[in-house]
């Protein structure tokens, strides 16, 4: 499937989750199933020891190479009205290093995405995402973290940053770091944290010939946020948290420049809710006001939400929920906000055979024009491990997108699945 391409390394206190079903920079991405869980030892994400891939060490790094391979089909490769179908082929390799290191951590990854249709060359692409993430342990309660990504993405057809008379996806770079510290005093945990981000776009060649400049959605971004946990018994916490985000245009003419400032301020609990159920829920308020007068400010609710049950040993349902701001396509609006909602089922009939459906559905408010767009999408995958080294996978992809008031962008209903294969090779 066409997807977002997306690789978030951040060791933020307030970020929200990212919860678009969306294609990621890396191995495996359609037809691998591993989830981020709060447990390891559960559907989702246990991998019985026989069938976990071993790193090579070279060294004093462990080093993790990988490869998938997918052959599909896309039944609206424009995510337009009018679909049009092409057989996909998509190449996915990863390396990820870590360094042999007794109480810290260093490693660095690697990990692209190179798609070719069968038909329709315009819509071939590649991506990559490089990143490094260290952590330095003061003692069994302090640490400091440090992280550093870049990356060269696509965006899908037909989503906020798309435009409706574009030849090409639009196609951008990203740099990004965080630096983080965790300060444990008793039942109290504090974690301030500092992010940097600069996305830059590349210009889009138009149906009717020529190209458009996208300078005008390149930002950067500063970003700080402080948490305080206070752990009631070991297993939940409540935590408050705040952030205050500056945001500046920083090619985009005077008449065109999207600065803006904002802040947030959560409260929530986290934790193990019961023996079978864990995760965390936030609600708050969020600010964002806009310097050119265009474009409309917002002050209201916000909310995140990760909630995992653990129905039985085979069985992890999961419910997601997140309030977040993308950053718009059109020239008429500064912001769209994004509600999106998502819920997931793991199963582990085997040992070495996982199944997931994966439910989502997310709102966009496009405020400055009044256009409401409603995403609806499922994703089936099955996954089933060979050895160490080799497992193979399916996927069947549905996605709908209604749009009310001013088509900024498309409506549209899709179709795709595939098969593949990923390679790992190990010690």
């Amino acid at each position: 499937m066409n997807g977002l391409a997306r690789l978030a390394v951040s060791s933020g206190a307030v970020m929200a989750p990212a919860l678009a079903v969306a294609q990621t920079v890396g191995a495996g991405s359609s037809i691998v199933i591993e989830p981020q869980l709060d447990r390891d030892d559960v559907a989702g994400a246990r991998i019985e020891p026989a069938y976990r891939p071993r790193p090579i060490l070279v060294g004093p790094v462990f080093a993790q190479p990988s490869v998938s391979i997918v052959a599909g089909y896309d039944g609206n490769v424009f995510n337009r009205p009018d679909a049009k179908a092409a057989a996909l082929a998509t190449v996915m390799p990863s390396l990820a290093l870590r360094a042999d290191l007794p109480r810290h951590e260093l490693d660095f990854s690697a990990a692209g995405t190179l798609r070719r249709f069968s038909r329709y060359r315009t819509e071939n692409s590649a991506e990559f995402a490089l990143a490094g993430h260290g952590r330095l342990d003061f003692g069994a309660r302090h640490a400091a973290k440090v992280s550093i990504e870049f990356s060269h993405l696509i965006e899908p057809r037909s989503t906020a940053g798309s435009a409706l008379d574009a030849a090409e996806p639009i196609s951008y770079d990203r740099l990004a770091g965080d630096f983080g510290t965790r300060l444990e005093l008793g039942r109290f945990r504090l974690a301030p944290a500092l992010r940097y981000e600069r996305v830059d776009y590349d210009p889009v060649a138009l149906t009717g010939g020529g190209t458009a400049d996208q300078s005008f959605r390149d930002t950067r971004t500063l970003r700080g946020e402080v948490r305080l946990d206070y752990d009631f018994s070991g297993l939940v916490s409540a935590f408050a948290a705040g952030a205050y985000e500056d945001i500046d245009s920083t090619s985009a003419p005077t008449a065109l420049r999207r600065d803006s400032r904002g802040y947030q301020v959560m409260v929530g609990l986290r934790g193990q809710l019961s023996p079978v159920i864990s995760g965390e829920v936030g609600v708050g308020y969020q600010s964002r006001d806009y310097a050119p007068p265009a474009y409309r400010d917002f002050q209201g609710l916000t909310f995140r939400a990760d909630v995992q049950w653990y129905v039985t040993p085979l069985v992890t349902l999961r419910a997601q929920a997140s309030r977040t701001f993308r950053n718009s396509g059109n020239l008429r609006v500064g912001g769209i906000l994004a509600d999106a909602f998502m819920l997931s089922a793991y199963y582990d009939p085997l040992r070495n055979l996982r199944l997931s459906a994966v439910a989502g559905l997310e709102r966009g408010d496009f405020s400055e024009a009044d256009t409401r767009t409603w995403r609806k999408s499922m994703r089936l995958r099955a996954q089933y491990r060979l050895n160490r080294g080799v497992s193979v996978g399916a996927y069947v992809d549905f996605l709908r997108q209604e749009v009310r008031g001013a088509p900024l962008v498309n409506p549209f209903t899709s179709f795709g699945a595939g098969l593949g294969i990923t390679v790992t090779p190990g010690a």
